[in-house]
């Protein structure tokens, strides 16, 4: 493990006691970097994640600090039927970290702990999206070589194969 991860603590949200408590407070954190993303919800007055989602956390202590999961749609509901019809095959990714904690690693960490769970229920693919403006992304991507499946004015879709991909 890198020197910067030294003294974090990564776990799988299903091993989080009081996840729901403690993603909200997270959530309800997140100030500038929700200008890239939005994959949460009001409910109660707090911030949740929006969908069923499958990940990672890294903890600061008892604290959430960053987030990368999967989004698996519940079956027959209209997100479900969308990315059946719409999107690539597998789950989409997302990831998030708090800025103070930005630039360390954490999110390339989680990533390699969250292909676990597509590789334990035998799946091959995900996708993820950012937006078109989101520069370090982008550059992330292209030094990885994603391929890009979609785009539009606003944000750029890529798709990863784990059998063709490097992670």
């Amino acid at each position: 493990m890198r020197e910067s991860l030294k003294g974090f603590k990564f776990k799988n949200f299903r091993e989080i006691p009081e996840f729901e408590d403690k993603i909200s407070v997270f959530l309800d954190g997140l100030d500038e970097e929700l200008v890239h993303w939005r994959g949460y919800e009001l409910r109660a007055g707090r911030r949740a994640l929006r969908y069923h989602t499958e990940g990672y956390a890294c903890l600061d202590g008892d604290k959430i600090v960053a987030i990368s999961f999967y989004i698996f749609p519940r079956k027959f509901t209209l997100k479900w039927l969308h990315d059946l019809i719409f999107r690539p095959r597998g789950p989409e990714a997302a990831d998030v970290v708090k800025k103070d904690y930005q630039k360390r690693g954490i999110a390339r960490h989680l990533t390699r702990l969250k292909l676990q769970i597509l590789q334990d229920i035998g799946l091959k693919n995900y996708w993820f999206r950012t937006d078109a403006d989101n520069i370090a992304v982008l550059n992330w991507a292209e030094k990885n070589n994603r391929r890009i499946w979609k785009k539009t004015n606003k944000q750029v879709y890529f798709s990863v194969n784990l059998d063709i991909d490097k992670h």
